[in-house]
């Protein structure tokens, strides 16, 4: 009886444990669980929310292609995660629509399209 009650009690912490790893220390989110197949599950645990807002303003003015400013192709992440997550958009650098960051001075023969929270998007 004794090793019974023993068993169970092992099992019990195991399974305590179990929840305490998935919940606190490994970064599990069930909200990328819940709606697996939907096209923007967990892009906001995935990317930072500068990447997020370049996709959104692209898609909101319909470009073929844009560019990107000086400061934010030398922030590797920012370049590298841009090209990748805004695809089948390509970044050319002739193109009359460049994204800055929202500090940046601009061309003062430059219209601003959008301005978000992180980013302006330009027509030069």
């Amino acid at each position: 009886m004794v090793i019974k009650k023993t068993k169970i009690l092992f099992i019990i912490i195991c399974t305590l444990q179990i929840f305490y790893l998935f919940q606190f220390r490994s970064g599990f989110e069930y909200e990328i669980i819940k709606d697996p197949f939907n096209k923007n599950a967990g892009i906001s645990s995935a990317l930072s929310s500068e990447v997020i807002e370049s996709r959104n303003i692209l898609n909101k003015y319909e470009v073929d292609n844009f560019n990107l400013s000086k400061n934010l192709k030398e922030n590797t992440y920012f370049y590298q995660r841009s090209i990748e997550f805004n695809y089948p958009l390509r970044i050319d650098q002739s193109s009359k629509f460049i994204l800055f960051s929202i500090n940046e001075d601009i061309n003062k023969d430059c219209k601003i399209l959008e301005a978000g929270i992180h980013l302006r998007l330009i027509q030069c």
